[in-house]
């Protein structure tokens, strides 16, 4: 899954987002697979390996005091369309990428990441809170 992972994620438009904002790393939901992407990039970097439920108050576990992401090459598909997604704009209105994804491209790259992974006991809920999240327009 790690190559398919790839190969999604390289569909998705670079972020500009200004360094060390942090302003969108909040609450997630990771995909299986993209949990074991992490997990393993955390082991080959001798990184901890934090579970995303470890939050501190509402910001990701794996945002750094300095705001800077602390696995940036293997951050999860939440992370990817912030900023590059119609549906997940930037709120600070920093991020101005070259080309952003509109809702059906978003909700393909989704279905793709934990659809076909086959998560039953957790694809419902995800899909419903990226469904929401993409719904209504942001976090």
């Amino acid at each position: 899954m790690k190559n398919k992972l790839k190969q999604i994620y390289d569909q998705i438009p670079q972020s500009t987002c200004p360094p060390n904002c942090g302003e969108c790393c909040g609450i997630l939901y990771p995909s299986l697979a993209e949990l074991a992407n992490v997990k393993e990039w955390c082991e080959l970097h001798h990184r901890e390996f934090k579970d995303f439920s470890m939050l501190i108050g509402d910001k990701c576990p794996y945002l750094s005091e300095e705001k800077e992401c602390e696995i940036y090459p293997v951050r999860p598909f939440l992370c990817r369309i912030l900023g590059v997604s119609i549906d997940l704009p930037c709120p600070l209105h920093l991020n101005k990428p070259a080309k952003v994804i509109n809702h059906p491209q978003s909700n393909w790259c989704y279905t793709q990441i934990y659809l076909r992974g086959k998560e039953k006991p957790r694809t419902e809920k995800h899909r419903k809170v990226f469904r929401d999240i993409l719904l209504n327009g942001g976090l």
